[in-house]
């Protein structure tokens, strides 16, 4: 059961869902003749909702026409299906976007091809769900967006698999990992699984590292290892050890960061897993 607190428009209702939760709900004509404070009466399967403020997606609401919302929500909950996992909430915010302006610069004859060929290298999940996408896309608006297009749409499940707080965030990672993943595959001369769920975990590592070093640079703290867990380590994981120093001068560079010697350590018992999906 859904009480009404406003009507937004005609597609679009503010609402409290059986929890009490401030929830938009959207929907062709589902705000036509609906009382405030009454019960929002619908038919299942053809509405969209999102658990966000009011005040935070108004904006969102104004600028993007409710068909391409509907687009982007059976986009989203074809590959919740295919990847088999709920995603946020914001990314049908941010897609939506990225789809009406992809849309309209087909449509005005200004789109650009952007190729990031690292997407289909290190997230092969996501890169079909862009490719699915195009096609659907495609289908519906009786339009050509060409292939290249499914690794921008690629990004954003990949952004909200991983939290990030923008694309951007997620573009720059992606190509930090793939120089990486050369990094390993020349060092130990092997070929990285980048689909295997080690690697999955290993990405998920290095934006954790990133942030606690950025953590680290705004607040400093001593953080040592004990010498002889060093010494250990070392000995234990040699190549892994030599390995990680060329990850972190990486890291260190782009991101213009200090990375302390425990991470170099820890990010040796993640290359050591990965090698093993090799």
């Amino acid at each position: 059961m859904y009480k009404i607190i406003k009507i937004i428009n005609n597609n679009v209702v503010l609402v409290l869902d059986k929890t009490n939760r401030e929830t938009i709900v959207i929907g062709k004509g589902i705000g036509f003749s609906a009382p405030k404070g009454g019960v929002l009466h619908f038919s299942p399967g053809n509405q969209i909702f999102i658990h966000k403020k009011e005040s935070e997606i108004l904006d969102f609401i104004d600028a993007i026409p409710v068909e391409i919302i509907q687009l982007t929500s059976d986009i989203i909950q074809k590959s919740e299906r295919f990847l088999n996992e709920k995603l946020s909430d914001s990314l049908i915010i941010t897609l939506s976007e990225h789809i009406l302006f992809a849309i309209k610069r087909f449509e005005n004859s200004q789109y650009e091809s952007i190729n990031i060929h690292e997407v289909p290298f290190l997230y092969l999940n996501e890169y079909e769900v862009g490719c699915k996408a195009v096609e659907y896309i495609n289908k519906v608006k009786n339009i050509q967006l060409p292939q290249s297009e499914a690794s921008l749409i690629a990004l954003h499940f990949v952004n909200a698999r991983l939290n990030n707080s923008s694309v951007g965030e997620t573009l720059k990672l992606t190509k930090l990992a793939y120089q990486i993943a050369n990094i390993i595959c020349y060092h130990f001369h092997i070929k990285v699984s980048t689909g295997s769920l080690n690697f999955s975990r290993f990405i998920i590592h290095l934006k954790l590292l990133i942030a606690r070093c950025r953590a680290l640079a705004e607040e400093p703290k001593i953080r040592e290892l004990k010498s002889s867990l060093v010494d250990a380590l070392e000995k234990e994981f040699l190549k892994n050890y030599t390995c990680a120093k060329k990850i972190v001068k990486l890291i260190s560079d782009e991101y213009d960061l200090m990375v302390p010697d425990d991470e170099v350590f820890y990010l040796a018992i993640h290359i050591e897993r990965l090698l093993h999906a090799a």
